[in-house]
């Protein structure tokens, strides 16, 4: 038996909304029932309408769901069986290759270490250009690999000027009572704050939020050649905005599936849409792509072609 839960709005629609994002599926994929509606009529007026509904998510999508799961262990089950075909095909290789080198000296190795280093600014360069957005995003992750190397160590002093500075400009925000504490995070500086009305300092999609943490990271690292990356957080927000993307994404998916049309998002953040081409990106049956410019850059998932 598929799983119900019930909802109650002043409207069938509101109750329906609700419940997909419960759910976290699009409304068109829930079936439901009207238990009962009160209110009606001149009743309504005075005392106010409010209708209560029973929804489940339709066979069909939950049918998808399994089909998805299916294909995910298939794609395991190939994914081990080429890495053990590949252990197989280089222990040769690896015989030649010891073989090899106890003829010539081991000053030949210096070379190759040498040509790795043109290669990533080159790469990097090529990043600078008009690229996909999941090549954007990947040459991302690429960069920040040696940035990790110059990333300075998180002291008592970084922490010091994260809790100063945050502390005083959520203060400035209209919000004086809430509580803001910095700590070492180990590759960051983290800061949590708490208190009533955090929704203000959230904003629409997190925006206020990762506003504060970037001038906030731009404190920090004042007059500075290296960087150490500062992480602020309210109520578990991130992980809560992630999650929610993330069931956003698979939703999307079976909807595309299902139409066989491209569905674009709203407006995202860099961070945001990189959680959703991360969710998709196993599914060969799918692809998705970024299209406009900042601020109002949006993530479409449509069918391989």
């Amino acid at each position: 038996m598929p799983r119900k839960i019930e909802k109650n709005a002043k409207s069938k629609e509101e109750a329906l909304r609700l419940a997909a994002e419960e759910f976290g599926v699009s409304i068109e994929e829930l079936s439901y029932t009207v238990e009962r509606e009160i209110g009606k009529g001149i009743l309504g007026r005075l005392l106010g309408r409010e209708v209560i509904i029973s929804a489940w998510i339709t066979k069909e999508a939950q049918e998808e769901e399994q089909l998805r799961n299916a294909r995910e262990q298939r794609r395991q089950v190939r994914e081990r069986k080429a890495a053990e075909s590949a252990k197989k095909t280089d222990a040769p290789k690896q015989n030649n290759k010891n073989t090899e080198i106890e003829k010539p000296p081991i000053k030949k190795e210096q070379p190759a270490a040498k040509k790795e280093q043109p290669v990533k600014k080159q790469a990097a360069v090529q990043t600078s250009d008009g690229e996909t957005e999941k090549q954007q995003e990947t040459s991302k992750q690429q960069e920040q690999a040696p940035k990790k190397e110059r990333n300075r160590e998180v002291t008592e002093r970084s922490v010091s000027d994260a809790q100063y500075f945050a502390e005083n400009v959520i203060h400035m925000m209209g919000l004086p009572e809430a509580k803001v504490e910095a700590s070492n995070g180990g590759s960051a500086v983290d800061v949590e704050v708490s208190g009533e009305r955090m929704g203000l300092l959230i904003g629409k999609r997190g925006d206020t939020l990762d506003a504060v943490q970037y001038l906030t990271s731009l404190y920090v690292n004042r007059e500075k050649n290296s960087y150490i990356k500062v992480n602020i957080d309210t109520e578990g927000y991130r992980a809560k905005r992630e999650e929610t993307l993330i069931k956003l994404a698979h939703s999307l998916e079976r909807r595309v599936l299902r139409e066989r049309k491209p569905v674009t998002l709203e407006p995202m953040s860099p961070n945001e849409r990189r959680i959703i081409h991360s969710a998709l990106q196993d599914n060969d049956r799918i692809k998705t792509y970024s299209v406009g410019e900042e601020p109002n850059r949006k993530v479409v998932v449509a069918l391989q072609d």
